[in-house]
């Protein structure tokens, strides 16, 4: 027909954009995981058959995370608010926390930062390895060691660890004294100086978000499950072990870049903070001999070494007594409540492998069985990765490696470590392990009386 009009070749309201680019390879959750379609039905419904994928230019599913990890860090400062009350009169350094009445664990805020201000003599403005307290007992008295000698204590933390908490009571004392000549709100000093704490670590728990991003690949959205674990809620301002996992996982994901140097340092400064990222070198060492990096492995293994021994080195130096302590503390640490050792013990009426132990007095035996165990269970992991069909990425093996150091370690510390928010399956373990951060546990273990006495500095006189 004359004059007729010729049909679209589109069938959109408007023309198509020049710019047709997607990342079409990037897992959807909304389609492939029945969570995140549910989620997504929530949210406007699944992505739709021709959407462009990555165009977003805000909302990214980094930002995305880092949204969702910022309301759960959120829920996890709230659960310690409780215990952050500002107690007494005067000037913040005069003020307590209120845990009257045991309150830390009938509200559930118990947290390690302010009973560690005064126990480890920081509430007194002193470098944690040069000063030393004696341990007391539940009465207050001094306690001795098995051999007879004073139990003298130190700092217990690796050098990075004892220096933010030095730092972060530095600037507490800061606030304190301008509180005193300048008209800012009045808080006990150590809350502040939790406070200060808990800022620092929720962005080594962003760090580690964005890491365990990078290292999903076309599997981003699984760092969700970093982002959003509930244990964050409990447990990511207990105790100062953000800051290793920002580490540990920053250098996965400079190993996965190709960035050995980067990878080393990353590690080394983790394990300045905490000694498990050591572990990832075991696998790196593993699959560097199985597909011929071995040169890559030796800068990585190198810069680590480096690395540790600069930040190591000053207090050493300086302190050897107390730079020792971290290490005399866990070769004398027992079995702990939440160990598979005193479960057996627990069920079966079993005293242990040393049942006899003085004040302090290592367990040689235990000791010794567990690093046997951990050295076979390691001599497996590297035989599975030698013999796999399909060669294992480093996170998964660094997965196996860790879980058998917390299998087979019978005195980790069950309420200092809570380090695997995103261990739900190891199909996920490229992206979970990239933070698995040893030994979380959904509730707080009450310490020992002796570990509770060593705070009376503190909280309130009556608690």
């Amino acid at each position: 027909m004359t004059g007729a009009q010729q049909p679209s070749a589109t069938i959109s309201p408007r023309p198509l954009a020049a710019d047709l680019r997607s990342v079409d390879n990037r897992d959807c959750p909304s389609h492939t995981d029945f969570l995140g379609a549910a989620f997504a039905d929530a949210v406007g419904g699944p992505a739709g058959r021709h959407a462009l994928i990555g165009r977003a230019r805000l909302m990214t599913p980094v930002r995305v995370m880092f949204a969702i990890a910022l309301v759960f860090l959120a829920l996890g400062w709230s659960t310690k608010a409780a215990c952050l009350q500002s107690t007494g009169t005067g000037p913040g350094d005069q003020r307590a926390a209120n845990w009257d009445n045991q309150r830390a664990y009938y509200e559930l805020c118990y947290s390690d930062t302010v009973p560690l201000y005064g126990a480890e003599l920081l509430n007194q403005g002193k470098f944690p390895y040069k000063s030393s307290w004696i341990e007391n007992d539940a009465t207050g008295a001094a306690q001795t060691r098995y051999d007879g000698q004073p139990a003298v204590r130190y700092m217990e933390y690796p050098v990075l660890t004892g220096v933010y908490q030095y730092v972060s009571m530095a600037l507490a004392k800061t606030y304190t004294a301008l509180s005193k000549v300048v008209p800012l709100p009045v808080i006990a000093e150590v809350v502040m100086f939790f406070d200060v704490a808990a800022f620092g670590l929720a962005l080594a728990w962003l760090a580690t978000v964005w890491a365990t991003a990078g290292l999903a690949g076309r599997r981003v959205w699984d760092a969700a499950l970093v982002a959003a674990s509930p244990l964050v809620i409990f447990q990511i301002f207990t105790n100062f072990d953000a800051l290793a996992t920002a580490f540990a996982t920053g250098g996965l994901l400079a190993w996965a870049r190709r960035k050995p140097l980067v990878a080393g340092v990353l590690i080394g400064l983790g394990a300045a903070a905490k000694l498990y990222p050591l572990l990832f070198l075991g696998p790196m060492l593993v699959l560097g001999i199985r597909t011929g990096r071995l040169g890559a492995f030796a800068r990585t293994a190198a810069a680590a070494v480096v690395t540790w021994l600069l930040v190591n080195l000053p207090v050493l130096l300086l302190f050897p007594r107390g730079w020792s302590e971290f290490f005399r503390l866990n070769t004398r640490r027992g079995d702990d409540i939440d160990s598979l050792y005193n479960v057996v013990k627990s069920l079966t009426g079993w005293r242990g492998f040393d049942p006899r132990l003085g004040f302090w007095e290592p367990p040689v035996v235990l000791n010794a069985v567990a690093a046997v165990l951990f050295v076979v269970c390691c001599a497996a992991i590297a035989y599975i990765a030698f013999t796999a069909g399909r060669r294992p990425r480093v996170a998964q093996l660094a997965f196996l490696v860790v879980a058998a150091f917390l299998s087979e370690g019978a005195g980790s510390s069950g309420w200092t470590g809570r380090r695997s928010p995103s261990r739900s399956a190891l199909r996920r373990a490229r992206s979970a392990c990239a933070s698995s951060m040893d030994d979380e546990w959904l509730l707080t273990p009450i310490p020992r009386d002796k570990q509770r006495s060593s705070a009376s500095l503190l909280v309130s006189p009556s608690s």
